[in-house]
């Protein structure tokens, strides 16, 4: 049993990381799989998956604990020892912590991975019929925001990860509204300093993506006691959050103050 663990361990990294809307089917199955096995079981599935990804290219052996791994260390943490802290900031945090890892990584590797860009450009420019003005303006989009992209992903994969493991509480789930502080000192920063870093701007970026996403819990809640079908309500607010990030991010944020306010008065 734990060989074909192993193997469908192994076959959804390969899925993972080549179709990034699917990359929380792995720490999902990991999590939902072992998390109550013995540590016999665990211990071979793991060294399986790792004998196959390493097989087919031992780099992948970086991402597979540096980011899946690291993830699913960390729920498990927060699950045993963070009962106090809210859902969202369990998102958040873990997103924050691997993030910075891969971009710490990243930027010790810069070099290669400007080399990576620069021929994934020329192929973009060969193969597809975009002009060259519109791919530079998207690989220059890519090399700015680089670290808001990974922090994109990295929330993404975590929040799935999360709502499919305990999506039975979703509309439940809360967040602190204390992230709108860094945000705030970031926008007076950015407003006022005089100071033009593409820094400032993605760290305002990135603090913006937990409340997007605890948009999509606000309304999955509402609708859910309307129509009574959590999955269409759920749906229906990640639909929406693409299409408006900053309404998204808006009405999050105000949505945590509610919550602040309401047990205040209490």
């Amino acid at each position: 049993m734990f060989f074909i663990t192993g193997i469908i361990i192994a076959a959804l990294f390969l899925v993972s990381t080549s179709m990034p809307l699917l990359s929380w089917l792995l720490p999902f199955y990991k999590i939902k799989k072992l998390e109550n096995a013995d540590l016999k079981t665990k211990i071979i599935a793991n060294i399986v998956a790792i004998a196959i990804i390493g097989w087919v290219d031992y780099k992948f052996l970086i991402t597979y604990v540096g980011v899946f791994v690291s993830i699913e260390i960390l729920y498990l943490l927060f699950k045993k020892y963070g009962d106090k802290v809210e859902y969202f900031d369990r998102i958040f945090i873990i997103s924050l912590i691997v993030g910075g890892l891969v971009c710490i990584y990243m930027y010790f590797n810069r070099v290669s991975l400007n080399i990576s860009l620069e021929q994934l450009k020329a192929l973009y420019t060969q193969k597809t019929e975009f002009s060259k003005s519109e791919i530079d303006m998207a690989f220059t989009y890519i090399k700015e925001n680089f670290s808001y992209l990974v922090f994109v992903y990295m929330n993404m994969t975590v929040f799935f990860t999360y709502y499919f493991l305990n999506k039975e509480s979703f509309i439940n789930w809360e967040v602190s509204y204390l992230w709108l502080i860094p945000y705030v000192i970031l926008f007076f920063l950015e407003k006022y300093s005089g100071l033009d870093n593409i820094l400032i701007v993605n760290g305002m970026s990135i603090l913006k993506i937990v409340y997007s996403l605890y948009f999509i819990k606000v309304v999955t809640k509402v609708l859910n006691e309307k129509i009574k079908k959590q999955q269409i309500s759920f749906i229906i607010g990640i639909f929406l959050t693409l299409m408006s990030p900053e309404f998204a991010f808006i009405f999050g944020a105000l949505g945590s103050g509610i919550k602040i306010q309401i047990k205040k008065q209490k």
